[in-house]
């Protein structure tokens, strides 16, 4: 294999430094070689590295390249003699040389910053935040505090925006991410990074041992205060992961798959691996040979730097992070935090933390793109609009269609702009001559609205995934799939039923599969069956069903229990169900599949209502649902109650007139329902939650204590098919 191309080389100027902050892995952690390094780094050794520098610049073909003068404390070795330093490489090499600083910013007078700014010489500063949270770490070697000699370099920094590079913080969850940003927004930074504290398995995070997701909680509610709030604000780690999610290259080697680019170079000019290794042991980073004697190419061929280069690629990780999911994403985390008892060939200590963040950013990429695609002003409510009317089946009809007739009109107004993208394409031509009342009908089918939403939103420059991740490709091809809809002239009081329709299936990738056409065959009629049963019981609700929902998918949980049933609705497809027909090794009850039915429409007609009215106010808290085993979003929780109400009628209703072996079940279901909806109801009224949001708990809560007696909506139907 080719030798590793070195393109960044970190060069130790000064080995001691003025502060003695508790977390740095120079002076606090295992490696402790600092203590026989010189104080500063001689000029023969610069020159030496000056010259070694430009002879492999040369031989590897480089055509740019980056020095970070680093320490201990950079500044100790003088503002001037950096650059007398930077401009002896600049005029050394035959190439461009990018010379910047890591500061701690309490020599960075006014008079050393002309003397950088006139050496062109980019300045970071170390700087945890306010005085309360920098305070906590970052003092003197007499314990004092650092902060407003620090400040006071930042206020300075920002009168030379030629050479402010940024900032970079390390996180202590004891001090909120709210009031990191709310200081930092004080400044005009560059670029700001928020670094967790080095460790590894051997040397955990502190304070994670009292409390598992510290670092968990503090990341995500980080990353949404940040996103939501101070997205202004350049943050290299939540962008990098924000890339990566988007399926973009990463812009930092702290995450994704890379190569070893980088070189350390002490103050004795000895030649080093990465610097921040020196967590892990003594002598971790040390490699053969020094700038006075050694070539940097030979050093660039070393069994060391080799090993590294196998530690970033896919084979050389872990076997658990080699078939984890996000693994693309996190490449396996940095890797002096992978470091434990058998070396590292671990996950990254901050596993946990990775897979809760990346999970997260992948929801709200989601959320955001869903958003998007409804930024238009919606048409507020109509006064006469009532809560109580619209939750019932039976009095929601001229509700719940005002809120289709307003889902339609946006639909078709999509479809429109959409085919408009394609003006050469001979498919989209056929859309101008169809038949108004067709092109409606199929503009408001849930695949068109998919499609052409993801057309949209791709036109806006968004990078389109699936929910696994998976980068979704938009293509004019489905409008062949929409001819087809149209050329059937399908009834709108009917379900497409278990079609192979791309987009009906593109936005889950390979994380859902669904039935093949065998099964959806027999599907179709299981499906007539299920809405027999709710028509039979409440035939208001069956109308409401096909008025709201227009679409139904036969889908499979391979990670499921075999006789579990599932079933599941997406905002990003308005108005399709997503059910199972297969129990063990044969069909679903239609019985238990008119509830899933149920079930989805309700997510449905909630989802209808929320485009208008918003019912959780926007955060990042999240809450104990009685049906779930994770944390749900409060806007989960209520919309598990909308549908549990509903439910609970609907089981009250088989337990009294379904067939007599689902009675003993019907009364499980209806008292594990009674349960779980009054803890839920305890949990939303903490929620918070918007005035629609709590004027429909109170309209759910008078709904689940309906009474118990034969059901009311079931009283006048005396000839109830019985069917197994």
């Amino acid at each position: 294999m080719d030798a590793a191309r070195f393109s960044s080389f970190l060069v130790k100027v000064a080995s001691r430094c003025n502060l003695d902050c508790d977390y740095c892995y120079v002076y606090h952690h295992a490696d402790q070689s600092w203590r026989s390094m010189p104080k500063l780094l001689s000029a023969e050794h610069r020159e030496a590295f000056a010259r070694q520098l430009a002879e492999y610049v040369l031989q590897s073909e480089l055509k740019h390249c980056a020095v970070i003068l680093h320490g201990g404390e950079p500044l100790l070795a003088g503002a001037q003699a950096l650059a007398d330093f930077a401009r002896l490489l600049r005029q050394t090499c035959s190439i461009p040389v990018d010379v910047s600083l890591q500061t701690n910013g309490l020599l960075l007078t006014d008079e050393a910053l002309v003397i950088l700014a006139k050496a062109d010489i980019g300045v970071s500063l170390s700087l945890d935040g306010p005085k309360s949270a920098n305070d906590k770490h970052r003092l003197t070697r007499k314990g004092l505090s650092s902060f407003e000699q620090t400040e006071q370099a930042l206020t300075r920094l920002q009168q030379y925006p030629s050479i402010f590079a940024g900032v970079i913080a390390v996180v202590d969850p004891s001090t909120s991410a709210t009031e990191l940003f709310e200081y930092f927004d004080n400044f005009n930074i560059p670029r700001l990074d928020f670094l967790l504290p080095d460790a590894h398995w051997l040397r955990p995070p502190p304070g994670r041992n009292q409390n598992p997701e510290l670092y968990e909680e503090w990341l995500v509610n980080a990353f949404d205060v940040w996103f939501d709030q101070y997205a202004h604000i350049p943050l290299r780690t939540f962008e990098a992961l924000l890339d990566l999610c988007a399926g973009l290259p990463s812009s930092t080697d702290a995450f994704g798959f890379g190569d070893v680019s980088l070189l350390s170079i002490e103050t004795d000019g000895s030649y080093h691996d990465l610097d921040v290794l020196k967590v892990t042991q003594d002598g971790a980073t040390r490699l053969k040979g020094t700038v006075a004697d050694t070539p940097i190419t030979q050093v660039a061929l070393s069994p060391a730097i080799e090993q590294h280069r196998r530690y970033l690629r896919k084979e050389g990780l872990s076997e658990t992070c080699q078939s984890c999911e996000i693994v693309e994403i996190c490449g396996g985390g940095s890797l002096p935090h992978r470091f434990g008892e058998s070396g590292f060939i671990n996950p990254t200590v901050y596993c946990n933390e990775m897979k809760r963040l990346v999970t997260h950013i992948n929801n709200r990429l989601r959320e955001h793109l869903s958003s998007e695609m409804l930024k238009e002003v919606l048409a507020p409510l109509p006064e006469t609009f009532d809560l109580a009317s619209f939750e019932q089946a039976e009095t929601s009809n001229p509700h719940l269609s005002w809120l289709c007739a307003r889902a339609r009109e946006d639909a078709i107004q999509r479809l429109r702009e959409s085919l408009s993208l394609f003006p050469n394409d001979r498919r989209a031509a056929k859309f101008s001559f169809m038949h108004k009342a067709n092109f409606e009908q199929v503009a408001f089918h849930p695949g068109a609205i998919a499609w052409s939403s993801a057309v949209l939103a791709y036109k806006r420059g968004h990078v389109l995934l699936t929910v696994d991740g998976q980068a979704i490709t938009v293509s004019p091809d489905y409008l062949d799939m929409l001819l087809e809809h149209a050329n059937q002239n399908m009834d709108s009081v009917k379900l497409d039923v278990g079609r192979n329709d791309l987009w009906l299936r593109a936005p889950f990738g390979g994380a859902i599969i669904f039935e093949d056409d065998e099964l959806g065959d027999v599907g179709r009629a299981l499906v007539e069956r299920a809405m027999d049963i709710v028509k039979a019981w409440r035939p208001d609700l069956a109308t409401e069903m096909l008025a709201a929902c227009s679409a139904v998918q036969f889908v499979r949980d391979p990670t499921a229990d075999p006789c579990k049933i599932v079933s599941f609705s997406d905002n990003s497809v308005p108005g399709a169900l997503y059910v199972s027909i297969s129990q063990g090794d044969g069909l679903i009850d239609p019985y238990d599949l008119a509830d899933s039915l149920i079930h989805e429409h309700r997510h449905q007609k909630l989802y209808l209502l929320e485009r208008h009215a918003p019912t959780v106010e926007r955060t990042s808290v999240q809450v104990v649902s009685p049906w779930r085993e994770d944390l749900r979003p409060p806007s989960g929780l209520l919309h598990a109650v909308f549908v549990f109400v509903e439910l609970r009628r609907f089981w009250l209703y088989v337990r009294d007139h379904g067939p007599a072996s689902l009675k003993s079940r019907a009364v499980n279901q209806i008292a594990d329902t009674d349960l779980h909806l009054k803890q839920a109801f305890v949990t939303l009224k903490e929620c918070p939650l918007t005035e629609m949001g709590l004027s429909l708990v109170d309209v759910l809560n008078r709904a689940a204590k309906e009474g118990t007696e034969p059901n009311e909506f079931a009283d006048h139907h005396s000839n109830i098919p019985f069917i197994a």
